[in-house]
């Protein structure tokens, strides 16, 4: 009996498994255009959603060539005024590379906190914010650079609203930045209650 019973909660689980990708939004991967101003400042706005129904991680990850000359920043929020462009009054969080640093910021003018994980070709900043199943607000988070922990201690709530409709991208430096953002909304894990 119990034989038979791990094997129908395993094809279960694979079936379950199944249908919860299925709520998964697909992943945003934005791109910056090519540099076309003196300044060296490209931007794109790009439209997505934060939330739907059985939500429960909100990932996002930055790769960037991280120098100690370049800027690679990102910025959520939601698109009140819906010209398609996100405003730098309508960002709540603001994420990225500044010139050697890590940062990330509760909007354009909150205190910002930065980190330190050395310069190079390239790393990664990464965040996986889980949600309350009730009220699709952060529960915890686990941000990294290539697997060390930053930004601990902050606030789970800056790094996500369920609201945001619209990501910006904003790239500045001589060279390319080399970016390969994606961000992500993943279902909620499956529960079987058994009686």
């Amino acid at each position: 009996m119990k034989r038979k019973l791990f094997v129908y909660l395993a094809a279960m689980g694979i079936a379950g498994g199944m249908a919860l990708t299925a709520f998964a939004l697909p992943p945003v991967h934005p791109v910056l255009p090519p540099v076309t101003y003196i300044d060296t400042e490209t931007v794109t706005n790009v439209p997505f959603t934060a939330w739907q129904e059985h939500a429960g991680k909100f990932k996002f990850s930055l790769t960037c060539r991280t120098t100690a000359t370049n800027n690679v920043q990102f910025a959520f929020g939601r698109d009140a005024d819906d010209d398609g462009i996100l405003s730098l009054e309508e960002s709540d969080l603001v994420v990225g590379w500044d010139c050697g640093k890590w940062f990330v910021q509760g909007g354009y003018d909150a205190e910002r906190m930065e980190t330190a994980v050395g310069t190079g070709d390239g790393q990664t900043l990464a965040w996986m914010v889980r949600l309350s199943p009730v009220t699709a607000t952060p529960a915890s988070v686990m941000a990294t650079v290539d697997g060390t922990p930053v930004f601990v201690g902050m606030d789970a709530g800056i790094f996500y609203r369920k609201n945001w409709n619209m990501l910006r991208l904003t790239g500045r430096g001589l060279a390319d930045s080399g970016e390969s953002p994606v961000v992500q909304i993943l279902p909620d894990s499956l529960t079987i209650l058994m009686r």
